[in-house]
C-alpha cells in the first residue's frame, strides 16, 4: 500500500488537504494550443521606413484611422502625407483615385463600387497601392486594406487589432473587388429590444455616441446604408436625435433610411404608422410623411406589416399617394416597400379580376418609382427547401426578384435576416452559423442567376439584424464581405474570419466549417432546428388557438405518451437518434476550439471564448432536448423510474448550461442589464432581447412541460401556468 493510501485509510491525513485522499488519480491538464494575434504577420513581408501617401479625395477621418490602426499594430508612428510615393525613399502605401495609382494597382475596371489592392513593388522597395475611382469606394478600399494588414472590424463596439511590433505587408496582394449591389446595408430591427434600440431610438449623448460607432462600422465593413424602423415615441426629441445621426452618417458617406408602417391594420408592433383612419388616409399620409422628413432621410421604406391585410385597391392608392407626396416635398428621397411573406389564406386576394393574387406582391402594380425590398425569414434562403410562416420554401420570392428585375421598371433589393430572435436562435441562446451559409447561397447564386440572364443588377442588399451577441455579429460582418466578392467560396469567408488567429487560423476555420456542416446536415436538411429552438406563449398559443404556425414545431411530449409504440420507436430511432448523434459530433469541435482558447493571447481570447461558448451551448441544448424526450418516452412505456431519472438529468443539464450563459453575459459589449433585464422600453417587449437566454426561460418552459407528464401524470392539458417567456 502506498504511503498516501495508508494515511488516507488510517485517517492520519487530517492535517493535510482532504482532497488528496481521493482514490482518483490526478486529472491530466486540459490541452492548450498556443495562438497569438501577432502570428498574423507570418504570411507577410517585413517592411521598413513606411510612409503612407494619399490624395485629398480620402476623408480626413479615414486618414486619421489609417494612422491610428497602423501605429497600434506596428508600434511606431506612421507619417500620412498628400502626394505620391514616386521618387520617395522607403517602403510605401499609396491610397489614391489617380490614373497612375489605377495603373500601379492593375485596376482594370471602370465599374462603380469597385476597388483594387495590390503589391506594386519597385525592385527591393515594397509598395502597396489601393485604388478606386470615387471617394466612397476609396474609403472602402482603405478599410479593406487595413484588414489585409491584420485588423478585423468584427463588431461595432469591439475590434481585433493585432500587435505585430513592426511593419508588415501582405505577400502577393492582388485583390480586385466589385460589389454585387450599389446599396449595401443593415437594418438593426429595433422593433425588437436589441442592443441598438436605445442607440437609435432613445435620445441621449450616450445613445448618439453608440449610433456613431454603428455608422463607423458600416463604413469600415464596406457598406453604405443604415436604416431602422421608427416607433411611436415623442417626436421632437426623436427627430432631433435622428438628425444628429443623419448628419454624422452623411459626413461619413452613409445614407440612412426610415422604415414606417403603411397602415394600422397590420401594425403588430409600436410602429410609426401613416394611416390610422382609412377615411382620412390622404391627409394622414401627407402629414405623416411631411413630419417624417423633418429628418433628412435618404430613403423611406413602407412596411405592410405581417399576417393581416387591408383592401388591395386602397393599398395601391396609399402607396401611390406616399410616392407622389415624397416626390413633391423630397424629390431626392428613394421610396420602397417591404415585400413580406406568409402562406396564409387571407394573404391571397382577388385583385382586378385575378384570383389569389399575393398580397405582398401587390406593390408591383404601384407607381414605378416605388422600389421593392423582398424579404425572407430566419436562416432560410431563396434556393433550398425550407421556409417559415407556412411556406415550404422561399423560391417564390426569388422568382419575384428575377421577374421584377427583368421588367427593368423599378429598383429591387433583397432583405434577408441574420437572426429571427423570437424563441428561435440568439434568445435560446443558440449559435447558428448556418445563417452564414444561407446568406452566402443567396448572394452567390443570385449573382450567378442575374449574370446568366443578363438582367439589370440588384439595386441593394440590406440585412435584417436582431442582435450581435453570441457570435451573431459574424453573420452581419461576413455578409458585408460577401457583397464585395459574390463569386468567392464560402470557405473563403470562414478563412477570412479565422485568419485573425494566425497559425491557429486554419484549424479554427476548419472547426467553424465543420460546425456549419453539421448544422446544415442535421438542423437544416433534417429539419431538427426546432429541437434547439424553443417556444414562448406567442409561438404556442398562436399555433394552438389562432392556427398561425410561424415555423415547424418540435414533436409534442403528449403525442409520444398517447401515441403508439410504433410511433415512439420511429421518433426514437429517427429524430432522437439524429439529435444525439449531432451532440456527439459537436463535442470534438467544441473541445478543439476550447484547446485553442486556453492557449490564446489577450487579443484573441475574447473572440475565441465567444466561439467556444456558442458551440458549447448548442451541444448542451441538444443534450438537454434528448434527455427530456427520453424521459417522456420512458413514461410512455410505463417506466416511471427511468422517466424520473432522465428528467432529473435534463434539469441538471439546464443547470450545467447556466454558468456558460452567465459567463458569456460578463463579456457582452453593452451593459448586461440593458440586454438581459426586465424594464419598460419603446418596443412591445418589456425586457432586453437576451433576457430569455439569460434566464434560460425556454429551457425551463420545456422542463415544466415534461414535469407535468413524468412527475404530475398530467396528459393533454391546456398549457396554462407555464413560464410565458415574454416578460
Amino acid at each position: 500500500m502506498t504511503l498516501r493510501r495508508l494515511l488516507c485509510a488510517s485517517g492520519l491525513l487530517g492535517i493535510l488537504v482532504a482532497s488528496a485522499c481521493s482514490s482518483e488519480e490526478p486529472r491530466a491538464p486540459e490541452p492548450s494550443i498556443p495562438c497569438t494575434a501577432a502570428e498574423a504577420s507570418a504570411g507577410m513581408d517585413p517592411a521598413a521606413n513606411v510612409r503612407v501617401f494619399v490624395d485629398d479625395t480620402l476623408p480626413e477621418q479615414v486618414r486619421a484611422d489609417v494612422a491610428m490602426y497602423l501605429e497600434r499594430m506596428w508600434k511606431t508612428p506612421v507619417a500620412i502625407q498628400l502626394g505620391t510615393p514616386l521618387g520617395q525613399p522607403g517602403d510605401a502605401i499609396w491610397i489614391s483615385t489617380s490614373p497612375e495609382a489605377k495603373t500601379a494597382a492593375r485596376h482594370a475596371t471602370d465599374a462603380a463600387s469597385s476597388f483594387s489592392l495590390a503589391r506594386a513593388d519597385e525592385g527591393a522597395r515594397k509598395v502597396i497601392v489601393a485604388h478606386a475611382a470615387t471617394r466612397e469606394d476609396l474609403t472602402s478600399a482603405t478599410y479593406a486594406l487595413l484588414e489585409e494588414l491584420g485588423v478585423r472590424f468584427f463588431h461595432p463596439m469591439q475590434e481585433l487589432v493585432p500587435e505585430l511590433g513592426s511593419p508588415f505587408f501582405p505577400r502577393g496582394l492582388d485583390a480586385h473587388r466589385t460589389a454585387m449591389t450599389k446599396v449595401r446595408g443593415l437594418q438593426p430591427h429595433i422593433l425588437h429590444p436589441i442592443e441598438w434600440m436605445p442607440s437609435l431610438h432613445e435620445p441621449s449623448d450616450a445613445s448618439l455616441a453608440e449610433a456613431k460607432k454603428l455608422v463607423d462600422w458600416i463604413v469600415k465593413t464596406g457598406q453604405n446604408h443604415l436604416q431602422w424602423p421608427l416607433m411611436a415615441a415623442p417626436w421632437e426629441p426623436l427627430a432631433e436625435h435622428s438628425r444628429k445621426i443623419a448628419d454624422y452618417a452623411h459626413a461619413r458617406g452613409i445614407t440612412i433610411g426610415a422604415v414606417v408602417q403603411m397602415h394600422h391594420k397590420a401594425s403588430l408592433q409600436k410602429n410609426y404608422v401613416l394611416v390610422t383612419d382609412d377615411a382620412k388616409h390622404e391627409e394622414q399620409i401627407a402629414s405623416g410623411l411631411t413630419r417624417l422628413m423633418q429628418v433628412p432621410w435618404d430613403e423611406v421604406e413602407l412596411a405592410m406589416g405581417e399576417f393581416l391585410t387591408t383592401d388591395p385597391e386602397a393599398l395601391i392608392e396609399w402607396l401611390d399617394l406616399a410616392v407622389a407626396h415624397l416626390g413633391k416635398i423630397a424629390p431626392n428621397v428613394r421610396v420602397a416597400v417591404q415585400n413580406h411573406v406568409g402562406n396564409y389564406e387571407n394573404l391571397y386576394v382577388d385583385f382586378r379580376g385575378t384570383p389569389r393574387t399575393y398580397f405582398y406582391h401587390l406593390p408591383r402594380f404601384a407607381d414605378a418609382r416605388l422600389g421593392q425590398t423582398v424579404h425572407t425569414l430566419f436562416w432560410f434562403d431563396l434556393y433550398r427547401e425550407g421556409g417559415m410562416y407556412q411556406h415550404p420554401n422561399f423560391h417564390f420570392q426569388r422568382d419575384f426578384i428575377l421577374e421584377e428585375l427583368a421588367k427593368n421598371e423599378r429598383r429591387v433589393r433583397y432583405f434577408p435576416e441574420s437572426a429571427y430572435w423570437i424563441a428561435t436562435d440568439v434568445d435560446v441562446p443558440a449559435f447558428l452559423p448556418e445563417f452564414i451559409e444561407s446568406r452566402w447561397i443567396d448572394i452567390h447564386r443570385l449573382d450567378e442567376d442575374i449574370r446568366a440572364r443578363n438582367l439589370p443588377p440588384l439595386d441593394g442588399h440590406v440585412l435584417f439584424s436582431s442582435g450581435h451577441e453570441w457570435n451573431y455579429w459574424m453573420t452581419d460582418y461576413l455578409t458585408a464581405k460577401m457583397l464585395w466578392e459574390p463569386a468567392a467560396t464560402l470557405e473563403r469567408f470562414f478563412g477570412h474570419y479565422a485568419s485573425a488567429y494566425g497559425s491557429c487560423g486554419p484549424k479554427i476555420g476548419e472547426d467553424l466549417g465543420r460546425f456549419v456542416d453539421l448544422q446544415r446536415r442535421y438542423l437544416f436538411e433534417k429539419k431538427l432546428v426546432a429541437y434547439v429552438s424553443g417556444e414562448d406563449n406567442a409561438v404556442d398559443l398562436g399555433a394552438l388557438v389562432a392556427g398561425v404556425t410561424i415555423r415547424e414545431l418540435r414533436k409534442k411530449f403528449d403525442d409520444l405518451v398517447t401515441g403508439s409504440e410504433e410511433e415512439r420507436v420511429s421518433f426514437e430511432t429517427g429524430m432522437l437518434a439524429d439529435l444525439q448523434a449531432l451532440a456527439r459530433e459537436v463535442r470534438p469541435i467544441e473541445d478543439d476550439v476550447a484547446a485553442h482558447c486556453r492557449g490564446s493571447d489577450e487579443t484573441l481570447g475574447p473572440w475565441c471564448n465567444e466561439l467556444r461558448d456558442g458551440i458549447r451551448v448548442v451541444r448542451m441544448r441538444l443534450e438537454h432536448s434528448v434527455l427530456l424526450y427520453r424521459s417522456v418516452l420512458a413514461y410512455g412505456r410505463q417506466n416511471k423510474a427511468d422517466a424520473l431519472r432522465l428528467f432529473a438529468a435534463a434539469k441538471a443539464k439546464t443547470d450545467e448550461a447556466a454558468p456558460v450563459i452567465q459567463g458569456r453575459a460578463k463579456s457582452y459589449r453593452f451593459d448586461a442589464e440593458r440586454l438581459t433585464g426586465s424594464y419598460a422600453n419603446t418596443t412591445n417587449y418589456a425586457f432586453g432581447y437576451l433576457r430569455q437566454a439569460h434566464t434560460q426561460c425556454l429551457w425551463h418552459r420545456q422542463n415544466e412541460q415534461a414535469k407535468r407528464i413524468v412527475e404530475d401524470d398530467t396528459i393533454g392539458s391546456f398549457p396554462t401556468g407555464l413560464p410565458s417567456c415574454l416578460d
